[in-house]
């Protein structure tokens, strides 16, 4: 382990390993936030996989109101946002394979801000048919 893993605390006591791995995973978030792959991150600190490492910033992301985690989100929005404005001109001018991009990057984002977990809520089904006709 190079630097980063000698910059986690030492702790003493029974909360030791609840602390070193809330220090191991801000430490993730953080280096995520600067663009590191979740494999390098694994390398880095130890963690066992990148899937490990994906666990526990997604762990970070869900529960903790961290600085990094704030920073992550934005880049990752902004990144959503970057590729949405590339594809958004040929996607309302008809391009089936743009729209498709787009949508996919709206589902993205709505992940990404959370804005999916009314999706969870299921309400009674109240649609209704709209029949549209031609004025005379």
């Amino acid at each position: 382990m190079s630097t980063a893993a000698a910059a986690l605390p030492r702790v003493d006591g029974r909360h030791r390993n609840m602390a070193l791995a809330a220090a191991r995973r801000a430490r993730a978030v953080e280096l995520r936030t600067q663009g590191w792959t979740y494999q390098q991150i694994a390398d880095e600190l130890g963690y066992a996989n990148r899937g490990a490492v994906y666990q526990a910033v997604s762990k970070a992301l869900q529960g903790r109101t961290h600085e990094a985690v704030d920073s992550l989100r934005d880049l990752e929005t902004a990144r959503l946002d970057a590729l949405q404005h590339g594809v958004w001109d040929r996607a309302m001018n008809g391009d089936v394979e743009a729209a498709r991009a787009a949508l996919r990057i709206i589902v993205a984002r709505c992940r990404l801000l959370g804005l999916d977990a009314a999706s969870l809520i299921r309400e009674p089904d109240r649609s209704r048919t709209l029949v549209a006709s031609k004025g005379k």
